[in-house]
C-alpha cells in the first residue's frame, strides 16, 4: 500500500484510516481535527485525524505543535481511490520523540502539560500561475501525560522469565561526527559515519524457579548496515548462530555458551550485538529518587567488539514511573561514574587518541511484569586525531565469523531509493533526490532504510539496489523539511525556508528555498562521501557520538504467538 507523500517530517508518521464500507467517490467534508478532541489527555503516540474528503486534489496538510512546523503531508492517489465513507487522513505524533528547541541545536521531547496541535489545509491556487494557498486551520489543545505521578513505594526491580516466552527486539544504532565540536571538519550538526538496524529474538528455553534464573536463547534475525551512504542487508542464514545464556533475575550473565566475533563491525563504528544485554538491576528494593552503583559494567562503545569492552562503574537513579510502549515502566537513568583509560580507539577509518568517554543509558522496565521494554544508550567520545580522511565507505572489511564475507558488489545498493532491480541494472523507478545542502547519507531518511521509489523526475534514477527495511512510504529527499509553500506544475514548490528536524541517523534536514523544486527528481547514485577532515596533518580535536536504541517489538511478539 502506498503511504502519503511526506514533505517534511519530525517525530511522526502518516497513515490513512478508513471506515467500514467502500465508496467510489468522496464527498467534500469540513476541514477539522476530529481526533484527539480538544482538552484530551494523551500519551506516547497520538493519532491526529482530519477527514480525507476535506483535502481536495492537489491539496496537503501542514501540522504544527505549539506553532512549530512538524510535517506536511499529501494523500496519495491510491488512498483516494480506496477511500471509504468517513475515511480519515492521519498523522501520528510521537510525544516522546525529541523535537528541536527554538533558537538552539538542542532537541528535547515535548514537556509534560498542555500543547496546541494545529493542522493547516493548503489548496491549489486558482488560475494558471499554480502554487498553493492556505485555506483554513484547525487547532486543538491536549495535555501530554507520559509520566505517572503515583508513588509506587519501595520496588524490587527484577526480570521475570516465563518458560517458553518469546520476544523480539528492534535495535537501531548510529555513529556520527559532531562537526560543531570537531576541528577542521566541514559542515555542522551530526554527520554520520555508520548505522545499523537489526532484530533480535529472545526466547526463554528453560527456567530455574528456585533461583529465578533462566536459559535465554539470543538470535540475530535481521541485520542491515549502512556506511558511506550504502546499505548491506545480510541474509538470515548468514547471520551468527543462536547464543545461549544463563541469566539471573537482576540481569547478570551466569554462563554463556559461546562468543561471536564482531570485530569488523566494531572497527567500522557500527554497534552490532547478538545479545540483548540486560542492564543490571539493583539487588535491594528502591524508591523513586534512589541511586545505586554497579561496578564492572561492560561499556558498549564504538571501536570495541562485544566481549572486549572496557568495564566501569555506573551510577543508576530510579527517576520515576512513566508510560513506554504501552506499559507503565520504571525509568532508570545510568551514567558513567569514572571513565576507563584508553590509549586509542579506531572508529571507522578515524583513529581517536586519548579518548575521553561520556556514557549514559536510559532503561525502561515494565516493573510489574519484569519485562524490558526499551533501552536508549548515548556515548560521546572526545579525543584528538591526525587522520585526514572522509567518511565514505572504505574497502570492505572482512565479515565476522559465520557471516557474509566482504562487502556488497560495487553496483549493489547504488540507489536505495529506487524500487530495486537486480544490482547493476537500472532502477525500475526513479527515486527522489535531496536538495543541495544535505548530506548524501541523508537521502533515504524519510522511508527508513530505503522504501518505495518516487515518481520519475527530471533525472533518471541510479541503478537500483536491493530495497531493504519496511515500506514506510515513498522514499523522500534527504534534506527536505521546510514549511510548505506553493504548488507548481510537476510537484511541490517550497515556501519560506525553515530549519527542519533531525533525521533518524544524524544531520539536520533543512527546508528548501522558495521555488527550488519544480518536480520530483530521480535519485543519482549515492556518492561515498561525508564529513571530511580538511588538510590536517597535526592532531586535531574530534568528537564522535554513538546512539543505540533497543526496543520491544510488540507487533512481532503478537505475530509469533499466532503461529
Amino acid at each position: 500500500m502506498e503511504l502519503p507523500r511526506v514533505l517534511g517530517l519530525a517525530g511522526g508518521l502518516a497513515v490513512m484510516a478508513a471506515a467500514a464500507l467502500p465508496a467510489s467517490a468522496q464527498n467534500e467534508a469540513p476541514f477539522t481535527i476530529r481526533r484527539p478532541p480538544d482538552g484530551a489527555t494523551v500519551r506516547e503516540k497520538v493519532r491526529i485525524q482530519v477527514p480525507l474528503a476535506s483535502i481536495p486534489e492537489g491539496g496537503y496538510v501542514a501540522y504544527s505543535i505549539d506553532g512549530k512546523f512538524i510535517v506536511a503531508l499529501a494523500p496519495t492517489e491510491e488512498q483516494r481511490e480506496k477511500a471509504r465513507p468517513g475515511a480519515t487522513f492521519d498523522f501520528i505524533w510521537d510525544t516522546k520523540a525529541p523535537m528541536k528547541v527554538q533558537g538552539s541545536l538542542e532537541q528535547k521531547p515535548p514537556a509534560e502539560g498542555e500543547h496546541e496541535i494545529s493542522a493547516t489545509l493548503y489548496v491549489p491556487r486558482p488560475g494558471e500561475d499554480g502554487g498553493s494557498i492556505a485555506r483554513e486551520t484547525s487547532s486543538v489543545k491536549v495535555v501530554v501525560a507520559n509520566k505517572i505521578n503515583t508513588d509506587p513505594g519501595a520496588v524490587r526491580l527484577r526480570y521475570r522469565f516465563n518458560d517458553g516466552a518469546t520476544h523480539y527486539y528492534n535495535r537501531t544504532g548510529t555513529t556520527s561526527i559532531v562537526a560543531g565540536l570537531s576541528q577542521a571538519v566541514r559542515g555542522t550538526g551530526e554527520q554520520e559515519i555508520a548505522a545499523q538496524k537489526s532484530q533480535l529474538l529472545v526466547a526463554v528455553e528453560d527456567i530455574y524457579p528456585e533461583r529465578g534464573e533462566a536459559i535465554i536463547r539470543n538470535k540475530l534475525m535481521k541485520l542491515t548496515v549502512r556506511q558511506g551512504g550504502q546499505e548491506v542487508d545480510y541474509p538470515t542464514n548468514q547471520l551468527p548462530k543462536s547464543l545461549y545464556q544463563q541469566v539471573s533475575p537482576i540481569g547478570r550473565v551466569v554462563y554463556q555458551n559461546d562468543t561471536v566475533s564482531l570485530d569488523a563491525f566494531a572497527q567500522m563504528g557500527i554497534p552490532v550485538d547478538t545479545t540483548l544485554k540486560l542492564p543490571i538491576l539493583p539487588t535491594q528494593p528502591v524508591r523513586v529518587g534512589d541511586s545505586w552503583q554497579t561496578p564492572s559494567v561492560p561499556l558498549d562503545v564504538p571501536g570495541v567488539a562485544p566481549g572486549k569492552e572496557p568495564k566501569a562503574t555506573l551510577t543508576s537513579t530510579f527517576e520515576g514511573i512513566e508510560w513506554e510502549g504501552g506499559y507503565p515502566t520504571a525509568r532508570i537513568h545510568q551514567k558513567l561514574e569514572s571513565a576507563p583509560s584508553l590509549d586509542s580507539l579506531q572508529i571507522g577509518n578515524i583513529d581517536v587518541n586519548k579518548p575521553k568517554i561520556s556514557y549514559e543509558r536510559d532503561v525502561f522496565l515494565a516493573y510489574r511484569s519484569g519485562l524490558l521494554v526499551k533501552v536508549v544508550r548515548n556515548v560521546e567520545i572526545t579525543g584528538t586525531t591526525s587522520t585526514n580522511v572522509g567518511v565514505g565507505a572504505p574497502a570492505a572489511a572482512a565479515a565476522p565469523t559465520g557471516m557474509m564475507p566482504g562487502g556488497p558488489p560495487a553496483a549493489m545498493m547504488g540507489a536505495m531509493m529506487g524500487s530495486g532491480a537486480p544490482y547493476g541494472g537500472p532502477g525500475a523507478r526513479a527515486g527522489m533526490a535531496g536538495p543541495p545542502g544535505g548530506s548524501a547519507m541523508m537521502s533515504a531518511m524519510m522511508g527508513g532504510y530505503g522504501g518505495r521509489g518516487g515518481r520519475p523526475g527530471v533525472r533518471q534514477g541510479a541503478p537500483g539496489g536491493r530495497t531493504t527495511g519496511t515500506r514506510a512510504g515513498r522514499a523522500m529527499p534527504g534534506a527536505m523539511s521546510g514549511m510548505p509553500g506553493t504548488m507548481g506544475p510537476g510537484g511541490m514548490r517550497g515556501g519560506p525556508s525553515m530549519p527542519g528536524a533531525a533525521g533518524p541517523y544524524g544531520g539536520t534536514m533543512t527546508g528548501p528555498p522558495a521555488g527550488m523544486m519544480s518536480g520530483m527528481m530521480g535519485a543519482p547514485r549515492m556518492p561515498a562521501t561525508g564529513p571530511r577532515l580538511s588538510g590536517t596533518t597535526g592532531p586535531q580535536q574530534i568528537t564522535l557520538k554513538s546512539v543505540t536504541v533497543t526496543e520491544l517489538d510488540r507487533s512481532a511478539g503478537r505475530a509469533a504467538s499466532l503461529r
